[in-house]
């Protein structure tokens, strides 16, 4: 079994200064996924089948000496299925001979690790990865489509993707963000309705690859450039005006977040603060995170290895209701 490998530290004196140099910091990025998707729904089962009926039907006129108008209504269902997730921290049986003492410290470092994970699969979800180490696959949303389709969906016949005009510049980010604003307006429910307000299509969090670092905090932070000056003093002509930033002026509440975990210039934008039945993405959790220590005392391993470890599991699943409120930028 593989387990930690402490020679470096065996040397009597050596100092530990930099013995955390390595544990991960990710402050804020729950915050950051937390107010686009369901974070923390709860599970009591192996899996959870959830339900739901389509829109309502709305009024239509009703002549006289007719028959009351009326209308079916669709219903919809999905399931969640909930998976193990758990790692061994196996510890050598001369751990006590660390002179730095961080092996054990690293060990334990499986509950903030643990703590990424949904960050971790946010991320595979939306690009709807490969990587068996976490979701063996990405489950389709209750349409029986992926997260995010090109063909028709809520009213658009582009479904919820946006063709990218560019990504070189920041008028082009700013162009792409108003159209995918303009696409949250477009969008329509079973009744062909407007499903939401315009007023609440402002606030959005765009999750993007470091490769696009420069030009979003552009659209983010530029404002008006100053004109210059040019020719002589009989025939100035001001030249050089930019735009104003309209993201800016338009009242638009954008939050950018930069991930190294977004490869290439695709980018995703996911309206901010709605119900928890409307986010596009829900992580239930069936079993948090559960810490075993393993010695002497309780484990037969330990016993007739000497190696001692910290062992660690969850069981939490991931799916899609309806995801009206993401839209991709790029194909």
């Amino acid at each position: 079994m593989p387990y930690f490998q402490i020679g470096a530290l065996l040397e009597p004196g050596i100092r530990n200064e930099f013995g955390m140099v390595y544990m991960p910091i990710y402050q804020g990025v729950r915050a950051q996924i937390g107010e686009v998707m369901w974070l923390d729904a709860t599970s009591d089962k192996l899996e959870e089948s959830f339900g739901f009926m389509n829109a309502p039907l709305y009024m239509r006129r009703w002549p006289a000496d007719s028959i009351i108008p009326s209308a079916s209504v669709g219903s919809q269902r999905f399931t969640l299925i909930n998976r193990d997730f758990g790692r061994r921290a196996v510890l050598p049986r001369n751990v006590e001979d660390d002179q730095t003492g961080t092996a054990l410290t690293v060990a334990r470092g499986l509950a903030t690790t643990a703590a990424i994970l949904p960050e971790q699969i946010f991320y595979q979800y939306i690009q709807a990865g490969t990587d068996n180490n976490l979701l063996p696959n990405v489950p389709n949303s209750a349409d029986g489509s992926a997260l995010y389709l090109t063909t028709t969906r809520y009213g658009s016949s582009s479904g919820n993707v946006v063709s990218v005009t560019g990504t070189s510049t920041v008028q082009q980010i700013i162009t792409d963000i108003f159209t995918v604003h303009r696409r949250f307006i477009d969008f329509q429910n079973t009744e062909s309705q407007p499903f939401f307000d315009a007023v609440n299509t402002k606030n959005m969090s765009v999750f993007h690859g470091s490769t696009l670092s420069l030009v979003m905090a552009q659209a983010e932070f530029q404002t008006r450039v100053h004109s210059t000056i040019a020719g002589s003093s009989t025939t100035d002509v001001q030249t050089g005006a930019t735009p104003t930033n309209m993201l800016q002026e338009a009242g638009f509440n954008i939050r950018f977040v930069n991930s190294q975990r977004i490869t290439g210039s695709l980018y995703y934008n996911f309206l901010r603060g709605l119900p928890n039945y409307m986010r596009p993405i829900i992580r239930q959790v069936r079993k948090g995170y559960t810490e075993y220590p393993g010695n002497f005392v309780n484990s037969d391993y330990s016993r007739d290895t000497g190696q001692t470890y910290i062992q660690a599991d969850l069981r939490e699943g991931w799916g899609s209701a309806l995801a009206i409120g993401t839209i991709r930028v790029g194909t």
